[in-house]
C-alpha cells in the first residue's frame, strides 16, 4: 500500500493543496479557464484517492490483528501493525478507538484536499451555470469542464470495481471518506440554469407587456411574444442535441434535461395565455393568434418527437399541473429517463388537446370569415366585360381566388408544412366555395350575354383553383394522405365550376329558342304552314335565327364552351320541333277528324323543315367533328315520330306500329309519356283509331320496360348541372302533358291513373 509505505507524502499534501489553488485562481477569467480546471481536477482526484485508500487500507490492518492475534508467523502487515503499536501509534492509556486513531491522523489532510475540492466544485458549477454560453462559444472549453467533473466519478467507479469483492467485517459507516461528488452538484446546477433561462425570457415578455397602456393591446402583445419566446426555446432543442451535447458525457442525457425544461416551462407558460388546459380564452383570440397556437403546438410535438421518436405512442403515467418532474429521483447522479420521458409525454399530449380546441376555434372562425367574404363578393354588382378576341366575363373569378389565395396564403405561411390544420383549412375553404358556389350561380344567368360571361368565368374559376392547389403543395410537405384529401376536394370544386360553366354555355338555348317561339311557334304546322308556297320559310326562320345567335357565340364564349352551347341548340331545336307538333295535338280537339288538311303535304313539308335544320347544323359540324354524332343521335327521334305518322296515316298493320313505338320509347324512356306521344301522332292523322294505339301501347308495356327500364324517381329531374332545363326531351313532354286539358278517348280512369304517376316522378303539381 503506497500511501502508507511512503509516510512524507503526507507532509506533500499541504504544499500540493496550495499549489493548486494558485493554479486554481491563476486560471480564472483566461482563455484556458476550463482546460485548468480539467488539469487541478485531474491531481486533486489523485489526492482524494489515495486519502481514500490510506484510510481503507490502515483500518484493514487493524481488523487484520483484532482477527488474528499476535502470532510470529503472522502476515506481515501483522509485524508491522506491532510495530506501529510499538512505536506509540496507540497509547494503552488512551480511550480511542484505532478507527478514530487513523481519523485522527488524516484529519489535516482530509480537510485540506476536501476543502480544496469544494472550491472546485464552485468553480466547475459556476461553469456550468453558464453552460449555453460555453458549448456555443468555447466547445473545447466545455468538453474540459465536462471532463473535470468525470475524474471524479471515473475514479469513484474505479474505487468501487477494485474493492467490490473485500470483506466488510465492521459497519458500513467505518470509513468516513467519500469522493467528492461532482456530478450531482454539476447535473443539479445545469437543470436549474436550464429552467432559469426559460424563465427569464418568459418574465422580460410579461414586463414588456406590462408597459403597455391598453389593455387588449397588452394581452395581445403577450400572447404573441410569448409564442415567439416559446418557439425559440424549442428550437434549442436541435441546438442542445447537435451543438451542446456532444460536449457532454452522454449519461448527463443533456437534450432530455433541455427538453424537460422547455416543455415545463412552455407548457405553463401556453396554458396561461389559453385560459387553463379547457382553452377557456380561445375565443377571445385572433385568426391570427389562433394560426399561430396551431402552428407552435405542431412545431414543439414534430421536435419533441423527432428528438424523442418513442415519445409518439405512449401514454403518460400521471400529470404535471402543479409540480415540476422530478427528474433526479433514485440516483442525483443521472437523469432519471423514465420520470423525464414521462414528463414530455404528457405535455405533448395536453398541447395536442390545445391544438384540437385551437384548431376547431379556427375552423370555426376561418368558416365565418370564408362566408362573409364570399357573400360580398357574389353580392357585388359586376359590369361585364369584353377581351380583345371577344369573350365576355366578369371580375367574379378574380374577386373569388385574390381573396381566397390571401386566406389560403396567410394560413400556409404560419402553418408547419406538414400541418393537419393546414389540409382542414383548405378543405373547410374549398367546401365553403362550393357551397357559396351552388347557392349562387343560378343569379347570373340572366340573359344570352350574362350566361356567356359566367361560363367564361366558372371556367377560369375552375383553371384558377387547380392553380391555388399546386402552389400550396409545393410550398408543403404533406403526406400523400394528405395531398389525396387536398386533391379530391380540389377535384370536386374543379367539378363544381366545369359543369357550371357548361351549363351556363348551354342555358343559352332558352335565350336563343325565346325569340324563335315567339316568332313561329304559332305559325309551325298551322294552315298557313302547310299550304305555304315558299321554300319551308318557317325552318328558314329558325336557322337564321340560330345563325344570328351563332355570330355572337362565337365572340363570347371560347371554344370548348362554343361546342357545348351548339350541342345545347342541336337539342333544342329537335325538342323545340317536337314539342310544337304535340301541342298541335292538344288544340285539336275533334276526335274524328284529322288535324291538317293535306296530310301528304304535311309530310312532305315536315320532311323538309327537318332537312334545313339537319343542314344547317350539319354545316356546323365541318369545324366540330363530334358534332355529327350528336345530330345522328338527336334527329333520329324526328325520323321515328314521322315514321308514325305515316303508319297512322296509312292504317298499316299493328306489327309496324309496335316496332317505332319500341324504338320511340328508348329515346323518351318513360312508359306514360309514350302513351301520351303515340296517343297525340295519332290523333293528328288518325283520330278514330287513337284509343286503340293507346291500347296496343299499354299491351307493349312489358316489353318497354324490358327495352328500356324506368329510371327510379331519385333520378328523374334534380338539380344535377348535367341537365340544364329544355333540354331533355321526357322532361319537357312530362310538363305539356301534365298541363293538358284534351279528353283522350281512352277506357274511363287510364289516362287520370297515367297522370298521377307522372305527377309522382316528375314532382310536379298538374
Amino acid at each position: 500500500f503506497r500511501c502508507f509505505r511512503e509516510l512524507e507524502f503526507f507532509a506533500q499534501i499541504p504544499t500540493t493543496c496550495d499549489r493548486l489553488r494558485e493554479e486554481l485562481h491563476e486560471g480564472e477569467w483566461t482563455e484556458n479557464e476550463w482546460n485548468t480546471i480539467r488539469n487541478v481536477c485531474m491531481e486533486h482526484v489523485e489526492l482524494e484517492i489515495l486519502l481514500v485508500e490510506a484510510e481503507s487500507g490502515m483500518k484493514a490492518w487493524f481488523d487484520d490483528e483484532s482477527e488474528e492475534g499476535d502470532d510470529d508467523g503472522s502476515m506481515p502487515s501483522i509485524i508491522s501493525n506491532r510495530s506501529l503499536k510499538k512505536g506509540g501509534w496507540m497509547n494503552k492509556n488512551s480511550s480511542l478507538s484505532y478507527t478514530e486513531v487513523v481519523d485522527q491522523f488524516l484529519s489535516p489532510h482530509v480537510k485540506n484536499v476536501w476543502e480544496l475540492g469544494d472550491e472546485i466544485r464552485m468553480r466547475i458549477l459556476s461553469g456550468v451555470g453558464t453552460s449555453f454560453d460555453i458549448s456555443m462559444k468555447n466547445p473545447a472549453g466545455m468538453v474540459a469542464l465536462v471532463e473535470a467533473v468525470e475524474v471524479y466519478e471515473r475514479a469513484a467507479n474505479q474505487y468501487k470495481k477494485v474493492h467490490a469483492g473485500e470483506k466488510q467485517p465492521t459497519a458500513s459507516n467505518r470509513n468516513r471518506l467519500h469522493f467528492t461528488d461532482m456530478r450531482a452538484a454539476a447535473l443539479l446546477q445545469l437543470y436549474q440554469d436550464f429552467e432559469l433561462r426559460g424563465l427569464e425570457v418568459f418574465r422580460a415578455i410579461h414586463m414588456q407587456a406590462a408597459d403597455v397602456a391598453d389593455e387588449k393591446d397588452a394581452i395581445n402583445t403577450q400572447f404573441t411574444a410569448v409564442l415567439r419566446a416559446a418557439t425559440e426555446l424549442v428550437t434549442e432543442i436541435d441546438i442542445v442535441k447537435l451543438q451542446m451535447a456532444p460536449c457532454f458525457a452522454p449519461c448527463w442525457h443533456v437534450e432530455m434535461l433541455w427538453s424537460s425544461c422547455v416543455a415545463h416551462v412552455c407548457s405553463n407558460q401556453i396554458i396561461q395565455q389559453i385560459g387553463g388546459p379547457d382553452g377557456q380564452n380561445l375565443p377571445d383570440l385572433t385568426v391570427t393568434q389562433l394560426l399561430d397556437l396551431v402552428a407552435w403546438v405542431e412545431f414543439f410535438r414534430e421536435t419533441i418527437e423527432d428528438a424523442f421518436p418513442t415519445v409518439a405512442s405512449m401514454h403518460a403515467k400521471k400529470t404535471y399541473f402543479d409540480e415540476r418532474p422530478d427528474l433526479f429521483a433514485g440516483d442525483s447522479k443521472e437523469v432519471n429517463m423514465e420520470n423525464a420521458t414521462d414528463n414530455l409525454v404528457w405535455v405533448n399530449n395536453m398541447l395536442w388537446e390545445i391544438h384540437r380546441l385551437a384548431q376547431d376555434e379556427f375552423l370555426i372562425r376561418t368558416r365565418k370569415q370564408t362566408d362573409d367574404l364570399l357573400t360580398n363578393v357574389y353580392d357585388a354588382n359586376r359590369e361585364t366585360r369584353q377581351t380583345i378576341e371577344g369573350r365576355l366575363m366578369t371580375s367574379l373569378c378574380e374577386d373569388v381566388f385574390s381573396l381566397a389565395a390571401v386566406q389560403l396564403r396567410t394560413i400556409r405561411e404560419r402553418l408547419t408544412r406538414k400541418s393537419e390544420a393546414l389540409v382542414f383549412a383548405v378543405n373547410l375553404i374549398f367546401g365553403r366555395l362550393r357551397d357559396k358556389q351552388i347557392h349562387s350561380r343560378d343569379k347570373f344567368l340572366q340573359d344570352l350575354e350574362t350566361c356567356c360571361a359566367a361560363a367564361n368565368d366558372f371556367q377560369r374559376m375552375a383553371e384558377q383553383c387547380e392553380d391555388v392547389l399546386q402552389e400550396l403543395l409545393d410550398h408543403c410537405d404533406l403526406p400523400q394522405q394528405s395531398i389525396n384529401a387536398l386533391e379530391q376536394s380540389c377535384a370536386e370544386l374543379v367539378s363544381l365550376y366545369s359543369a357550371d360553366a357548361v351549363f351556363a354555355s348551354q342555358k343559352t338555348h332558352m335565350y336563343i329558342f325565346k325569340p324563335i317561339s315567339e316568332a313561329i311557334s304559332d305559325d309551325l304546322f298551322s294552315l298557313k304552314w302547310e299550304n305555304d308556297p315558299s321554300n319551308n320559310e318557317t325552318a328558314l326562320i329558325l336557322t337564321r335565327t340560330l345563325e344570328d345567335f351563332m355570330g355572337d357565340l362565337e365572340h363570347f364564349l371560347d371554344e370548348f364552351m362554343l361546342k357545348k352551347a351548339v350541342n345545347a341548340l342541336v337539342k333544342s331545336s329537335v325538342i323545340f320541333y317536337i314539342k310544337c307538333l304535340l301541342e298541335k295535338a292538344e288544340k285539336h280537339n275533334n276526335n274524328r277528324v284529322i288535324a291538317f288538311g293535306d296530310i301528304g303535304q304535311v309530310f312532305d313539308r315536315m320532311f323538309r323543315d327537318i332537312k334545313v335544320i339537319r343542314d344547317y347544323f350539319e354545316g356546323l359540324a365541318e369545324g366540330m367533328p363530334a358534332l355529327t354524332k350528336l345530330i345522328e343521335k338527336e334527329f333520329e327521334v324526328l325520323t321515328t315520330v314521322q315514321e308514325l305518322m305515316r303508319i297512322a296515316a296509312a292504317g298499316e298493320n299493328e306489327d309496324n306500329a309496335r316496332d317505332f313505338i319500341v324504338v320511340l320509347h328508348k329515346v323518351i324512356k318513360d312508359i306514360n309519356i309514350t302513351k301520351h306521344v303515340v296517343g297525340d301522332l295519332w290523333h293528328l292523322v288518325q283520330p278514330t283509331e287513337e284509343r286503340a294505339i293507346w291500347e296496343i301501347t299499354e299491351s307493349l308495356e312489358e316489353t318497354l320496360k324490358a327495352v328500356c327500364p324506368e329510371q327510379d324517381e331519385s333520378l328523374a329531374p334534380t338539380n344535377d348541372r348535367l341537365n340544364v332545363a329544355g333540354l331533355r326531351l321526357d322532361e319537357t313532354l312530362a310538363q305539356l302533358y301534365l298541363r293538358s286539358k284534351r279528353k283522350r278517348p281512352v277506357v274511363a280512369g287510364n289516362v287520370e291513373k297515367v297522370v298521377t304517376a307522372m305527377k309522382s316522378k316528375w314532382k310536379t303539381e298538374g
